[in-house]
């Protein structure tokens, strides 16, 4: 589908990118990932000629792309980044079905293609098609970024860093969302991110970048078990490699950035919080940072009043579990009583993080635990 021969990029005497062989099959989801100034967003901006390369060929399907006209190839190529870049003014059928109208397919289509992706992420089209931007959380518009990449149906797909503005559980859940459209599309998804537990989560094939260099190209599974060097090791972490070590507590998976309130926080304050942080619920705290409860945005729809408070709305009935908790047994928790997020509390019951089913699940038990039958 893709293939790099012998890519170089160079700014005056500063090399981005350095002879660069790599070969993305149809579709694949490949993850870019490496420190700050790897090159991975450049090279990911080299496929659509955002960036012009400095020597070397790139191909998409034997095609050589300094060929073909650049506005011609990015109407084929969908493209997805963290500003969402959503047209306010526009509503979220008119954003989705920008590249099919320049494409000039005729409104009845379009207008189908729009109402089966929103199903697809179940969002109904009634509900959503004619709403703004700014009507939508956080997540509902990366959501749409994601259907907008995809409604022109291009076989090709860049995404660079597009979850990383948003809050762990919602991350997540677009995360399986991307995932779960590939397969069912088959698409080809060059993703860029550079977070681990994202690349091992959802790539096919993971590309760590060093310098303007691959150093390796694997499976996760492979990258896992078989690190190329000290380097690739150490940037996985030596806590997921598959060496027998084992993860002790949550404090080594869980999230360290959950969102939290004080119960004097108005109701129209926390919806637009929600909104800002794509949440639809936020741990309510004391001053001293101690756990009160959950607060949901349903709740505060429904019983809710503007210009009062929500300590009235408070949930206290939320699971918590401390940070010297055995993972195992928070990933039994999570399993067993179908939660989708566990609160972490020091012995003061301040709030430490969130353990998501997800990220034990994906990330660490079929690394980690496969060996000792807990699949």
């Amino acid at each position: 589908m893709v293939r790099f021969e012998n890519v170089k990029k160079a700014y005056n005497d500063v090399t981005v990118i350095e002879d660069l062989n790599l070969h993305i099959k149809e579709g694949q989801l490949v993850v870019l990932i490496g420190p700050s100034g790897c090159g991975k967003t450049t090279t990911l901006k080299m496929i659509n000629r955002i960036i012009e390369p400095t020597s070397g060929s790139i191909y998409i399907d034997g095609e050589d792309i300094t060929k073909v006209n650049p506005v011609m190839l990015r109407r084929k190529i969908g493209y997805v980044i963290q500003q969402i870049g959503l047209f306010p003014n526009m509503t979220i059928a008119q954003n989705v079905e920008i590249i099919p109208k320049l494409l000039g397919w005729p409104a009845d289509k379009r207008r189908k293609r729009t109402e089966e992706l929103l199903h697809m992420v179940d969002m109904s089209p009634e509900q959503y098609a004619d709403r703004y931007p700014s009507e939508l959380s956080g997540g509902q518009q990366q959501r749409i970024g994601v259907l907008r990449a995809l409604a022109a149906e291009p076989p090709l797909v860049l995404m660079d860093e597009p979850f990383g503005a948003l809050d762990p559980i919602t991350r997540e859940s677009l995360q399986d969302e991307v995932k779960r459209l590939q397969k069912k599309l088959k698409k080809t998804i060059v993703f860029v991110t550079h977070d681990m537990d994202e690349a091992l989560k959802i790539a096919d094939v993971i590309v760590l970048m060093k310098d303007g260099k691959i150093v390796q190209a694997a499976s996760p599974e492979e990258l896992l078990s078989n690190p190329a060097n000290d380097f690739v090791a150490q940037f996985i972490g030596k806590h997921r490699l598959n060496d027998g070590l084992e993860i002790e507590t949550v404090e080594d998976v869980m999230r360290h950035d959950p969102v939290t309130v004080t119960k004097d926080i108005g109701t129209s304050e926390s919806v637009a919080l929600m909104k800002r942080k794509g949440v639809n619920s936020l741990l309510v705290v004391d001053d001293e940072g101690r756990l009160e409860g959950v607060v949901t945005v349903d709740k505060i729809r429904k019983q809710g009043k503007a210009g009062r408070n929500i300590s009235e709305l408070i949930d206290k009935d939320i699971r918590t579990i401390p940070t010297n908790t055995n993972a195992r047994e928070a990933f039994d928790i999570l399993i067993e009583d179908k939660l989708d997020y566990l609160a972490v509390v020091d012995d003061k019951n301040k709030v430490k993080g969130l353990v998501t089913k997800t990220s034990i699940v994906k990330a660490l038990a079929e690394v980690v635990w496969k060996d000792n039958g807990h699949e």
